[in-house]
């Protein structure tokens, strides 16, 4: 069994940002943080960018369901994420 610590600040909320996800590519709001944390509760791929779009073509990055992670991002960039066929949800909480 594979067990992690993972330590994260939990804050008044109001910064965290549900997306919905499905098989079409979808963008978060700017993150202005260094680092996010991310769950999708489907698999997926992400790409950060000004105004990015993520493609499921195997040159973006993939995500297991159910996995938080920690990314780095640059300031005033927007994530985009998508599945590779389901639909779920994004979870994304910036700088924790």
């Amino acid at each position: 069994m594979f067990t992690q610590d993972l330590s994260i600040v939990v804050d008044e909320g109001g910064r965290s940002q549900a997306l919905a996800i499905s098989s079409t590519s979808a963008q978060s709001a700017t993150i202005n943080s260094d680092y996010v944390l991310v769950t999708l509760t489907a698999a997926g791929f992400v790409r950060q960018g000004s105004n990015p779009t993520a493609t499921a073509d195997g040159t973006d990055i993939f995500l297991l369901a159910d996995v938080t992670y920690r990314l780095n991002v640059k300031k005033g960039n927007k994530l985009a994420l998508r599945t590779a066929g389901l639909t779920g949800t994004a979870y994304i909480t910036p700088g924790v």
